[in-house]
């Protein structure tokens, strides 16, 4: 997928979108759910966040409004047919992911709340939705541009690309107070579910909009 209208992101911009990701998700309920003591949350977050952007570049488009990642958006494009990379990558930095988490909590409590979440962090949603949908993985702004359009020029050409292609757009999460910005864009409830960690993922749809004649 290409979006000429943002700056595409490489792994040279990594240390950025790592920084971004924990500014952003500091606070989310799911992220707090599943490292509940600040400290252990401003310690451990950039290291996920660390394999998630390993793990995501491997089949996902990541862009960002310019190398400083001041705000991202990270797509998964079935069409792309990268299905075995993101079999192997899944697998492989899961594994990672919880080597990690055991090396800085040795008590292993916050290793397994990342199993008991399993489904929150999981995209297996998506496919009930049909094939011809396009995942928004990560949709990010950091707090100094909220109010500023950053959220705005980030997903407008995303929305333009899923328009004229003819594909959904999914996306979850599980802060309520994003859904009116979604349903501004489009995006409609397709599912809702809660696990045992007193958490509620909210499951969003776009249907793509007919070109006007």
């Amino acid at each position: 997928m290409e979006i000429p209208e943002l700056h595409r992101l490489r792994r040279e911009d990594f240390d950025a979108v790592i920084q971004t990701l924990t500014e952003c998700f500091f606070e989310d309920p799911l992220y707090r759910a599943l490292i509940p003591e600040r400290a252990q949350r401003r310690e451990i977050l950039p290291e996920v966040f660390d394999c998630d952007a390993n793990e995501l570049v491997q089949y996902c488009d990541m862009y960002s409004d310019s190398p400083a990642v001041n705000g991202l958006i990270m797509l998964e494009d079935p069409a792309e047919h990268r299905g075995v990379r993101k079999y192997l990558a899944e697998r492989y930095f899961a594994y990672l992911t919880e080597q990690r988490l055991i090396e800085d909590d040795e008590s292993g409590e916050i290793a397994e709340h990342f199993r008991k979440a399993r489904d929150f962090l999981s995209s297996d949603w998506v496919a009930k939705a049909g094939k011809n949908t396009i995942h928004i993985v990560y949709f990010a702004v950091r707090k100094a541009f909220h109010g500023k359009g950053m959220a705005h020029k980030l997903i407008s050409p995303v929305l333009d690309y899923a328009d004229k292609n003819g594909v959904q757009i999914a996306l979850e999460t599980h802060n309520a107070a994003n859904l009116d910005m979604y349903r501004h864009y489009g995006f409609e409830l397709f599912d809702s579910f809660t696990g045992s960690l007193d958490l509620r993922e909210y499951c969003l749809l776009r249907k793509p909009k007919a070109e006007e004649k």
